[in-house]
């Protein structure tokens, strides 16, 4: 159960960040954050009990764990007979399936799909090993950004076989980079404790440490009575708001906790801008500017949508703006090596900027890597410098090499010479795939 109800605001902030800590509290975190940085791991010495101990007493002290306060008139998640079959669950198994639907109500408009991941490790602890890997209950975030699983096998628990629904989602986040955009992530008790807190502590640590890791992110931890909803800040937790699933409010109280982060509200505003379907299995790949994902378009032709974040600047703009315009350049000069892109395929938003591109390109690896050197060639015989000629910007169309990503292309002139391109391409080749490409 909760602790003492305590006077708090009616509803969390928006964002982690719009309303964030004091300059004391700030940096003692940057300093929490800079010291496990440099032991290189984000696992606690001590077990979780002792972690969600140690954390809630914290909390409290700094007036930073709270109930909620119900709001008279508004809707609460479940109803008092829901509650009620809630109660008559018999595992934590039984908990998520119960819940699901509730929950996949209350985010539908978030453009969030609630994902089961009980049985399937995603959330990375090590990076020379996956055994130790984490596996939360729930991962709720946008469609893209989720490779589906199959469910896992339940033939043991015939209650919980019966309360499978063929609509019940199975899946996990496709790639650990992906991190910083999940939406919530859950973690489901018969009841909630320090052992529980310890836990989704843990996972707020992994996904807020390394070099792609999360500034901030949001975490649920929930029973058969209520829900506590973890606000995580560098990796420590800055706030925790307990609730009852019946308390008057609480559904909007969950639903305005989801996190809409930048590219997904970008990735959203362009598959209503262009029309574009985009489900899961979706993620191709990651640069250093942007994000590509696999797009169906009304005809049903699949196309590549690249979505770029601004970060408060235009450097996003400028340039795939400039990528779009290299790129047409060069596929009028070789129409056979360098991706297309759609006629309409530009557009920008508030928040970021993307650009559709022709095709959906399969990994290079299916790709012979003599052709791939030779594509290379072809461009430079026409007077082009891709300007990053990296395996990563090649894929592979209707069995044929195909360059994308021409930001940092030349033509006729650039900063590197077509010998130096060749060399750098042929190192990653004879890494790749062992082979050294004839000249």
């Amino acid at each position: 159960m909760g602790p003492p109800q305590q006077k708090t605001p009616s509803r969390p902030p928006q964002h982690p960040n719009s309303v964030g800590p004091s300059s004391e509290i700030e940096r003692f975190l940057k300093e929490i954050h800079e010291a496990t940085v440099r032991n290189d791991r984000a696992t606690p010495n001590y077990s979780p009990a002792h972690v969600g101990n140690s954390e809630k007493s914290r909390l409290l002290s700094e007036n930073r764990f709270n109930a909620f306060e119900a709001i008279a008139g508004e809707n609460s998640v479940l109803s008092e007979m829901q509650l009620n079959e809630l109660y008559t669950t018999e595992n934590e198994h039984q908990v998520v399936a119960y819940l699901t639907p509730y929950l996949e109500d209350i985010v539908r408009d978030t453009k969030s799909a609630v994902f089961n991941s009980e049985e399937y490790k995603w959330i990375e602890t090590s990076s020379e090993t996956t055994i130790y890997n984490e596996k939360p209950d729930l991962i709720v975030c946008h469609p893209a950004l989720v490779d589906s699983k199959p469910p896992f096998e339940c033939d043991k628990d015939p209650k919980l076989k019966d309360m499978r629904r063929s609509e019940d989602k199975f899946g996990v986040l496709s790639k650990w980079k992906l991190r910083d955009f999940i939406g919530l992530t859950c973690e489901a008790k018969q009841r909630v404790g320090n052992g529980g807190f310890g836990e989704v502590i843990n996972y707020g640590k992994h996904i807020c440490f390394g070099k792609y890791g999360a500034v901030a992110t949001r975490l649920v931890l929930f029973d058969k009575t209520e829900f506590w909803l973890v606000d995580t800040i560098r990796g420590t937790v800055s706030n925790v708001l307990t609730c009852g699933w019946t308390v008057e409010g609480s559904r909007r109280l969950l639903h305005d906790f989801v996190r809409q982060p930048p590219l997904v509200k970008v990735l959203c505003e362009a598959c209503e801008a262009f029309q574009l379907k985009v489900g899961t299995d979706s993620f191709l790949g990651a640069g250093a500017f942007g994000y590509v994902f696999r797009a169906q378009r009304l005809d049903g032709r699949e196309i590549a949508l690249k979505v770029m974040v601004k970060h408060g600047t235009n450097e996003a703009v400028k340039r795939l703006e400039c990528e779009k315009e290299r790129m047409t350049q060069a596929k009028k000069r070789c129409p056979d090596h360098v991706m297309g892109v759609e006629e309409d395929g530009f557009k920008e938003f508030e928040d970021g900027v993307v650009l559709l591109m022709s095709n959906v390109g399969e990994h290079y690896s299916k790709l012979a890597p003599q052709d791939i050197f030779d594509s290379l060639i072809v461009l430079h015989d026409n007077g082009i410098l891709h300007g990053d000629a990296r395996l990563e910007n090649v894929v592979c169309v209707d069995r044929k090499p195909v360059w994308i990503d021409f930001a940092e292309s030349a033509f006729v002139f650039g900063k590197m010479s077509s010998d130096e391109e060749r060399g750098l391409l042929s190192q990653g080749i004879q890494q790749q795939f062992s082979y050294t490409p004839n000249v």
